[in-house]
């Protein structure tokens, strides 16, 4: 099977040796995390009896349908068409659909300076680039996901189909002329990016355990800080008019440390916003289409017993409102919306959301699976593309009735004005929702894409 191999680039990373504990890094350096001259750490070996640690049902999978072909990796087809099918593997980065420029709406700080650019020194503040390769993808801390450049060109793919599903917005939130926005967990700082532009009086800050956001030409308005955030905010006290999450399922171990931590650094009025998947591992919607005992169904089990083992479960329980409710906030509504696997479901973004998820099975899988269940690297690599060929089918089905989707739920609350405030005073009722079914406006309208929530 085709697996995408990491690209490097080369890139400067000069840490101090002395002094304070942080890394200076000018914008004028292109900071790659693939090239990164921090130490790089070992894989991990567990040990563990080969004998037992792959189960017989996982040893049944593997070995079934031995004699059928896997997708091969074809060098000279860069996109398939209609007429053609291409015979690639459904995980090679030339299969992804190309950006076009409506969906580039915040780039055009890198075609060259201008008033809202500035090539000045930033600092991003870190105790230690934890660097790991393992198995041929680079990771940093203990975080699941990659950061290599494959991994970031993904990301960048899902903030595009973000815009899309959002009417170009990039918050669900009414916003009034903020000046301290605080992206957590910003991966390749485009949200952040964006944000800045479209608020120039506003300094947005953006945080990850990674450097791999843009130093170059970047808006003059935001930073990029390395911290965790699993560790106390180093945020001043009331002060931030919105905390956004996204996309951070699996990474925190203690989300109610995480939410009360945004409550203390949220002026009064301020908001926060967490935005994540749904039901990726639930028994409804996405996963119905599969039988109970199907490849799926095995993926899933093992993905949620790693991340059990990891310490940081892989579930959307982050999303109960009561959590919020518990670190103080108010006004809090959550919305559910569909996102369509493929071009049958939603014409402007199916495409690009279906590669997203399919060259995000490997990624997702591969270091929870060998860490800590101590599976091979290859029977991974090898269900993880068994897994895609399922997605795919189901994405491809002609007959299929009902629509194949991944819900996406985005829950929003507001740091109380006064302590006395009433949790419901001034939250939306869902009558003042306005349903709708095509690609409008979510944000403007304050609408829901698809079910009502308690």
């Amino acid at each position: 099977m085709g697996s995408v191999q990491a690209r490097g680039h080369s890139g400067t990373l000069d840490a101090q040796s002395e002094g304070p504990s942080f890394t200076s890094i000018r914008q004028t350096d292109q900071i790659d995390a693939t090239s990164c001259s921090s130490p790089v750490a070992h894989d991990v070996t567990l040990e563990v009896d080969e004998s037992s640690y792959i189960s017989a049902e996982i040893r049944e999978v593997l070995s079934q349908d031995a004699q059928e072909p896997h997708l091969e990796v074809d060098e000279g087809c860069e996109e398939a068409s209609d007429e053609e099918p291409c015979s690639q593997s459904v995980y090679a980065m030339s299969m992804y659909p190309g950006a076009g420029p409506a969906f580039q709406v915040e780039q055009s700080y890198r075609n060259g300076h201008d008033s809202a650019t500035i090539d000045s020194a930033r600092t991003l503040y870190a105790e230690d680039f934890d660097f790991v390769v393992e198995n041929g993808r680079q990771y940093c801390g203990d975080y699941f996901l990659p950061i290599d450049q494959t991994e970031q060109t993904r990301q960048y793919v899902i903030h595009q189909v973000y815009l899309k599903l959002f009417n170009l917005e990039l918050t669900t939130v009414p916003l009034e002329n903020p000046t301290y926005i605080l992206d957590i967990g910003t991966g390749i700082g485009e949200w952040a990016i964006g944000m800045a532009e479209k608020y120039p009086q506003c300094e947005v800050f953006g945080t990850d355990i990674a450097p791999i956001q843009p130093t170059h030409q970047v808006p003059f308005n935001v930073e990029f800080h390395i911290e965790n955030a699993e560790e106390e905010w180093i945020r001043p006290a009331n002060a931030v008019d919105l905390v956004h999450l996204r996309n951070m399922e699996g990474a925190f171990s203690d989300w109610s440390f995480i939410y009360s931590q945004a409550f203390a650094c949220l002026k009064p009025g301020g908001w926060i916003e967490v935005i994540d998947w749904e039901d990726f591992f639930a028994e409804k919607n996405f996963l119905s289409f599969y039988p109970e005992g199907s490849v799926l169904y095995i993926f899933v089990k093992a993905l949620l017993e790693a991340a059990e083992l990891a310490g940081k479960p892989r579930n959307s329980r982050h999303l109960n409102k009561n959590l919020l409710t518990e670190a103080g906030f108010v006004d809090i509504q959550d919305s559910v919306y569909d996102l369509g696997i493929g071009s049958r479901e939603n014409s402007s973004y199916g495409k690009f959301w279906f590669f997203s998820v399919i060259t995000g099975i490997e990624p997702t899988a591969l270091r929870l699976l060998t860490k800590y269940l101590g599976w091979d690297p290859d029977d991974v690599r090898e269900l993880c593309e068994k897994v895609a060929q399922e997605i795919k089918a189901v994405a491809d089905d002609p007959d299929r009735v009902d629509a194949f989707v991944v819900k996406l739920r985005v829950v929003v609350g507001r740091k109380p004005l006064d302590q006395g405030q009433n949790a419901a005073s001034k939250a939306p009722t869902r009558d003042e929702c306005q349903e709708h079914s095509g690609d409008e406006s979510t944000i403007g309208k304050r609408t829901i894409r698809s079910e009502r929530t308690a």
